[in-house]
């Protein structure tokens, strides 16, 4: 089973550190914005949301405000990771303490909680009449949108870190017991005669691009999957493990790894396209985005870089330094991309001009991290410490 004390530990476990313990003491989450009716919805502190003017950048709302669950308990977030989700006036999102909750987006009133019975990492999905969310209690769970109710929930053979995909009736989900299921939207029954196994855990949420699946491994390896029937297209493997989701742009797929690398490869049989991948020189666990002829990379400790679609190459002089951790994925809006940091921090980037600006927030409570502060050192990826596996309880406090 992975558990996870602290999913960053995970994290920091996957950047290779080759001996001793890792030790944090809670969880701190990394969920990025989303955007509707003009309002930003963001991870605004390590266990609160709040949703935020995009003109004004006033501060509407926060959750939680002292308010309890129905057992009498205060709320006690823990971490947000996955990006919330907002559709029909209501935000919807899941939390480490093991709740997913839905909320108004206009006041920030809660409209429902359901205990789903253990850590949500992942991000909430809606589809079809259907609030989709998986839990490291294995399952993912088909909610009611309306009341959270249960509509059906399926079983894995271990902890459900990605936040699913739903297209055409069928939710995609990876599982970290290293396979990658297709199940019924309605009901939850499989669509394949078995799901795909893949050789490592499957934490990346994935993605879909002309009827090919693509999802990252903890085995280092990008797979290609047809979605029809669940059989292997082909793999990449890169120095170290895939987390961030892969973006399919036309015939190309780029996917970026834990090794700092963003690598550009043919959809029909995983190629590489550029002559040599991007080095950010530091782990990615932010999806690529793609901005009008630009495509947009950040890593772990602030670095951004604009690329060539069809070369890989820098289209600024220089790679912007923002000084912060990034691993939350970003969320592009027309000509610019909002991404916000682990503390609260949120930058608007301008890919055109190259530029980033650091939003100040009104009525909200200053980050703790101090615009411009350098982000801690990262440890260099060993492929030697690698491996093909996880690394196992015994070796770090991590799944």
């Amino acid at each position: 089973m992975w558990r996870l004390p602290l999913l960053l530990a995970a994290l920091t476990a996957i950047l290779l550190l080759t001996t001793g313990c890792v030790s944090v003491a809670q969880p701190s989450g990394w969920a990025g914005p989303s955007l509707a009716d003009g309002r930003l919805v963001i991870h605004s502190q390590r266990d609160k949301l709040a949703a935020v003017d995009i003109e004004s950048l006033q501060v509407v709302w926060e959750f939680p405000t002292g308010q309890k669950h129905g057992d009498g308990t205060k709320f006690n977030l823990q971490g947000i990771y996955g990006n919330p989700a907002i559709a029909d006036g209501a935000v919807y999102f899941g939390a480490y303490d093991g709740w997913v909750y839905a909320l108004d987006l206009a006041s920030g009133q809660l409209k429902w909680e359901v205990n789903v019975g253990g850590h949500v990492i992942g991000g909430v999905v809606l589809a079809g009449g259907y609030a989709y969310v998986g839990s490291s209690n294995n399952d993912l769970y088909a909610l009611d949108p309306a009341t959270g109710a249960q509509r059906w929930r399926f079983s894995a053979g271990d902890d459900i870190w990605a936040t699913p995909l739903v297209d055409g009736g069928v939710v995609y989900v990876a599982s970290m017991d290293k396979n990658l299921y297709a199940l019924d939207a309605a009901d939850g029954s499989q669509r394949w005669p078995k799901a795909f196994a893949a050789d490592g855990a499957l934490a990346s949420t994935p993605a879909l691009a002309d009827g090919t699946l693509l999802v990252g491994g903890f085995d280092r390896r990008l797979y290609a999957v047809d979605a029809a029937s669940g059989e292997e297209r082909w793999s990449f493997k890169a120095d170290n493990w895939f987390w961030a989701q892969p973006l399919a742009i036309g015939d190309t797929v780029y996917a970026a790894s834990l090794d700092g690398n963003v690598y550009a490869l043919a959809l029909a049989d995983g190629k590489p396209r550029w002559p040599k991948p991007f080095d950010l020189e530091a782990p990615v666990r932010a999806a690529p985005v793609m901005v009008g002829d630009i495509l947009l990379v950040a890593s772990r400790n602030g670095r951004l870089a604009g690329l060539k679609p069809e070369n890989g190459e820098l289209v600024w002089a220089l790679p912007i330094e923002l000084g912060k951790t990034l691993l939350a994925d970003p969320l592009p809006q027309g000509d610019v991309v909002y991404y916000s940091a682990q503390g609260g921090d949120l930058f608007k980037v301008t890919p055109k001009e190259g530029s980033a600006v650091l939003l100040t927030l009104v009525g909200v409570a200053t980050p703790t991290a101090t615009p411009g502060t350098p982000a801690p050192a990262t440890p260099t990826p060993s492929p030697t410490a690698a491996g093909t596996a996880a690394p196992s309880p015994t070796q770090v406090a991590t799944p």
